[in-house]
């Protein structure tokens, strides 16, 4: 019986072993969770006070706990002497909705960036965007396409317009929004582009998940052609609505 005993526990202790073994492995094994920097206060802020620069710091935070509305640290000087709509606790995020937003809006843009106000076609989703939300700008237009007419080579070409819809920024931030016109943020080419772009496009605002990296490129949206309403009818049987109402 006592031989028995030392032989439990040294088996117990074998099993403990294994066990914090594989938990380690198993941690080890975890990707590095991402970490975003963010604006917070540094001290209490009273409702209706200009937050001042010397309480308004940054924090790295997991991107999954960061709230949809944070701000930024490469805009933190946007919320230099903005009025706080209510009071926030030393330490809390600072939001855009946090903000009465009564200064220039010119502070909010990061280095490099400017501003553009754009009109959009569709204005259902901009009733429910807030400053600070990521947006992607879906445009449709028509273009001409030279066409030869006929198999002879000195055939003249015909001109066909073309409708297409197409990705034309796939990721940009809301600044501000006044009825159907939204101003944005974007680096001075794309700004210059997206002006003239306007003028010849329809333009549709797509709602972005704020911490969402994919879909960054163009080339992921692709581009839509009627024909591609025509190709969906291939192998499709077609339905016939009865003459009698159904019960």
């Amino acid at each position: 019986m006592k031989n028995t005993i030392p032989l439990i526990v040294a088996v117990l202790l074998g099993v403990a072993a294994v066990f914090a073994v594989s938990k380690m492995m198993k941690t080890s094994e975890r990707p590095p969770e991402k970490h975003k920097q963010v604006v917070i206060v540094t001290g209490d802020i009273s409702e209706g006070e200009l937050i001042p620069e010397s309480r308004v710091g940054t924090k790295w935070v997991p991107e999954n706990a960061v709230p949809r509305n944070a701000i930024d640290a490469s805009n933190i000087a946007f919320v230099y002497n903005q009025k706080a709509v209510h009071s926030i606790m030393k330490g809390d995020y600072i939001q855009y909705p946090d903000l009465e937003l009564d200064q220039s809006k010119s502070r909010a843009l990061g280095d490099g960036q400017w501003g553009v106000p754009v009109k959009f076609a569709d204005v259902t989703l901009l009733r429910m965007l807030q400053p600070g939300d990521d947006i992607a700008i879906v445009g449709s237009f028509t273009y001409k396409e030279s066409l030869k007419v006929g198999k002879n080579l000195d055939q003249a070409h015909q001109d066909v317009l073309r409708k297409v819809t197409t990705v034309i920024y796939p990721c940009v931030t809301v600044l501000g929004i006044s009825g159907n016109a939204v101003l944005l943020s974007m680096p001075p080419q794309q700004a210059v582009a997206l002006t003239a772009i306007q003028e010849k496009a329809s333009l549709y605002p797509i709602l972005r998940k704020k911490t969402d990296e994919k879909a960054t490129s163009r080339l992921d949206g692709g581009m839509f052609e009627e024909s591609a309403l025509r190709d969906m009818l291939k192998g499709v049987e077609p339905i016939s609505i009865p003459l009698e109402q159904l019960k």
